[in-house]
């Protein structure tokens, strides 16, 4: 693979879908949620703590998939325990926030995995159900009845039903991508803001392709598709809090093309450069949108950078503003805290989460105001 995503507050899940339907992470109280956590051994001393989730490649040094607290008051984050895991390297939340799904990113016999996660001690295995070659991304539908994976080494986005215990079904659909007759490596699945679309990125073809979900079948069918440029490489994309836009990292055009959104159809606008040379060898990873819908944040792996954006015309126009370190080398993956204070980074290669402060005015990110240790880290998943 080449170069080879939401905050809760304890039990109120936040993502680009959920910070619609919150209103704002910032408008949510982190005094709140489920009392049985809250009030938990784990988390009693720390009542106003978030809970995060950490992915790793275990073939390059990782242990699996890292839990923790962080503390929003100072950024700190405190990694509490481990749960071993072959190659974990995305993760993602029921609605519930008591159920964790993660992939195992092996080629041919790639997993999809089911823990539990929600009483406040060490997550526990579930089930594991088989999903293809080389997953290597996962999303819960918001109804938490379906689980969706891209398959970067099969070329197919996979479907999966959600028991009622948590656990995770046989494959109901495995929807194989193509274009033009070149090979599909499928990135990434996002369900859109209203729950309606489920979109797949796909960096091999240069696709963005839409699917409709038949909550029958637990199937998908093809509803359209956006082509980017030849090269593009589309690897991630994210939605704007408004739901009107959504933008798309670019991995192998080092770009981000901003697009309008409407009933499951993307429509291409704006291209800009992720990084001030565009003539650097970068590979965008992650992209992240401020709830506030006034930035956006790309991992720009190769210069070692973060590249803000500032957000006008309601969504519509990106500028470049800075993009300063990553606090460390190749950030696969970036992560903004329910509070909308601090910025986490995810440095595969150093091997090393840092945080920085976000200034509110400005959306700069700070000098790093500290640096964890953990070995080849991929993701950090709040919740």
């Amino acid at each position: 693979m080449s170069g080879l995503a939401r905050v809760m507050l304890i039990d109120m899940p936040i993502s680009r879908r959920g910070l619609l339907q919150a209103g704002g992470a910032a408008a949510v109280s982190l005094a709140t949620g489920n009392p049985a956590l809250r009030d938990s051994p784990a988390v009693a001393s720390q009542p106003q703590v978030q809970r995060f989730h950490l992915g790793t490649y275990t073939a390059s040094g990782g242990r699996g998939i890292a839990h923790g607290f962080a503390d929003p008051s100072t950024g700190t984050p405190r990694i509490d325990s481990w749960t071993a895991l072959a190659q974990p390297s995305w993760l993602d939340l029921g609605p519930d926030s008591q159920h964790l799904y993660a992939i195992s990113e092996l080629s041919p016999a790639g997993t999809v995995n089911a823990l539990t996660v929600g009483d406040g001690t060490a997550p526990a295995p579930l089930n594991t159900q088989p999903t293809g070659s080389g997953p290597a991304h996962v999303a819960v539908h918001p109804s938490g009845r379906f689980l969706f994976t891209s398959l970067y080494g099969g070329g197919a986005v996979v479907t999966h039903r959600i028991l009622a215990d948590g656990t995770v079904g046989a494959a109901t659909d495995t929807r194989r991508q193509s274009s033009g007759g070149r090979t599909s490596h499928a990135h990434q699945v996002v369900v859109d803001p209203a729950g309606e679309y489920v979109l797949a990125v796909d960096l091999g073809v240069d696709t963005v392709f839409t699917y409709e979900l038949d909550v029958t079948g637990a199937t998908l069918a093809e509803a359209g598709r956006l082509v980017l440029p030849t090269g593009s490489g589309p690897r991630h994309l994210a939605f704007h809090p408004n739901g009107a836009y959504a933008y798309t990292a670019d991995e192998l055009a080092s770009t981000v093309t901003v697009c309008s959104y409407a009933a499951g159809t993307l429509t291409a606008g704006q291209v800009t450069p992720t990084v001030r040379d565009p003539g650097v060898d970068n590979y965008p990873g992650e992209i992240a949108v401020s709830a506030d819908g006034r930035f956006v944040y790309v991992s720009n792996r190769g210069t070692d950078t973060v590249a803000v954006f500032a957000v006008t015309e309601g969504g519509a126009r990106l500028t470049l503003v800075a993009t300063p370190s990553c606090g460390g080398a190749w950030p696969r993956h970036l992560a903004i805290d329910a509070t909308g204070t601090w910025l986490y980074v995810a440095n595969e290669r150093s091997g090393n989460l840092a945080w920085f402060p976000i200034d509110a005015t400005t959306g700069l990110p700070g000098p790093a105001a500290g640096s964890i240790d953990v070995a080849a880290v991929t993701q950090i998943r709040f919740g």
